[in-house]
């Protein structure tokens, strides 16, 4: 069976996969509608939306939460300390039908978020099928950090979604060397750094996976140009991927990259520059960073402040996203496809400059929680794909050592392991352990550190 202008269609199996773990996702996204949302932040956000809807501003002065003793250092701003990206957004919901807006919103992102993973997942594989299938469109559906934001009235999950979104068609258009996709994902990318300007963080690990990724001439798409490598061998007919490859669009990769950030930054200034002229300050410390009386008058965020250690993303991302470690080892297979390797470094610096930053925060006090890593998310899932892949079609290659098989079929094993293990604390954490606002994994708990 061949698509129009005879391109093969796409394998049945690609297409019901994904909709399969989409929809099984989608129902357990439905918790969102139960219980009281009554977190600090959830509370913050209901009251921000309700202010806009009386025409009181984006501020908190004037709300019921700061007459129940909200300490007014912290929220008693002219202007709040979030951009207003993701409460605009529950605010044009909450117009249309009500209270409903913040559950529904959440469903919404998750849908985004779902796609967008599975958009940018071909992006930089082509296709996907078999075990990198599987593994990509299971954590798109289940992933923890992901489906914890998106079960709360948070403005993570909305930034998590379209800054994934924005990642999604960054790759498409530097594939394509598309000016304006790319300066399509740059605006989105602005966007969703007026939801929380943390978004920006993702852009090193983007522009390097960007960078990692083969050029291709703008007549290709980058279905085509990926080739599906990895999945398994290629037919002797099919030219490689490099073939493909045009020096022009190598040379303008660059400056498409370069055009992306500065695009995403410009987009985010205003926001600055807006609180310069409100509140003095254009990046002021109160963003995340628990006041002194807060921390005072709540031993809650006294312990996610300062008893909790900045070091403990570092344990605790691995028991959440259990994938992680069995995805990296996965990077030191002998003869791994040298594209393969280069784009899982640029996954790990992703991964590490995200970390980096929430360690430092920390360190420098502010709270320490694993949703604020949730920029993580789109890296460990691609990472696991890549992966996956690999370790699948060198366990099958026939061409490859009995070692290089065994090895694959234990890595393969432990990836398997680790999706049960990371899918399970996925729908742990919201259905479940839903009376508290962490993430508490479901082997080897913290102990103290939680």
């Amino acid at each position: 069976m061949r698509a129009p202008h005879g391109r093969r269609a796409p394998p049945a199996r690609s297409v019901v996969v994904p909709a399969l773990y989409f929809t099984l996702g989608l129902l357990c996204r439905l918790v969102v509608f139960t219980g009281g949302h009554t977190e600090g932040d959830e509370l913050v956000y209901q009251a921000l939306v309700l202010q806009l809807e009386y025409g009181f501003g984006y501020t908190l002065i004037g709300s019921p939460l700061m007459d129940r003793g909200w300490p007014a250092d912290q929220y008693g701003k002219a202007l709040f300390f979030h951009p207003p990206g993701g409460i605009a957004l529950f605010w044009l919901l909450h117009r249309v039908i009500g209270d409903l807006a913040f559950p529904v919103a959440q469903v919404l992102v998750y849908a985004l978020f779902f796609w967008s993973m599975m958009s940018l997942a071909r992006g930089v594989f082509g296709r996907l099928e078999g075990l990198r299938l599987h593994a990509v469109a299971l954590l798109a559906a289940f992933t923890p950090i992901m489906t914890h934001v998106v079960s709360r009235f948070w403005i993570d999950g909305p930034m998590l979604a379209f800054a994934t979104l924005a990642a999604a068609l960054y790759v498409r258009g530097l594939r394509v060397r598309s000016r304006g996709g790319v300066v399509l994902a740059a605006l989105v990318m602005g966007y969703a750094s007026w939801i929380k300007t943390a978004a920006l963080v993702m852009l090193p690990g983007l522009l390097a996976l960007g960078a990692a990724l083969p050029r291709f001439a703008p007549g290709g798409s980058a279905r085509d140009a990926g080739g599906g490598w990895g999945s398994r061998p290629a037919s002797p007919r099919a030219a490689p991927p490099e073939a493909h490859e045009d020096t022009a669009a190598r040379a303008s990769a660059p400056r498409l990259a370069l055009a992306f950030a500065l695009i995403a930054i410009a987009v985010q200034l205003p926001w600055e520059l807006w609180q310069w002229r409100v509140v003095g300050n254009p990046f002021p410390a109160w963003a995340g960073k628990p006041s002194p009386e807060l921390m005072a008058n709540n031993q809650y965020v006294y312990a996610l402040t300062v008893t909790r250690p900045p070091w403990m993303y570092l344990t605790l991302l691995p028991r959440a996203a259990w994938t992680l470690l069995p995805s990296i080892a996965g990077l030191a297979l002998p003869r791994l496809d040298a594209r393969a390797r280069r784009i899982g470094l640029a996954l790990l610096l992703w991964i590490s400059v995200v970390l980096a930053v929430v360690i430092g925060l920390g360190a420098i006090g502010y709270s320490k929680l694993l949703r604020y890593a949730v920029l993580v998310t789109p890296a460990t899932v691609l990472l696991c794909g890549l992966t996956a892949g690999e370790a699948w079609r060198r366990m099958r290659d026939p061409q490859a050592t009995p070692r290089a098989r065994r090895l694959a079929t234990v890595l393969v094993g432990c990836l398997i392991a680790g999706l049960a293990l990371e899918v399970a604390q996925g729908l742990y954490t919201p259905l479940v352990d839903r009376h508290r606002d962490l993430i508490v994994p479901i082997l080897l708990p913290a102990g103290g550190v939680l």
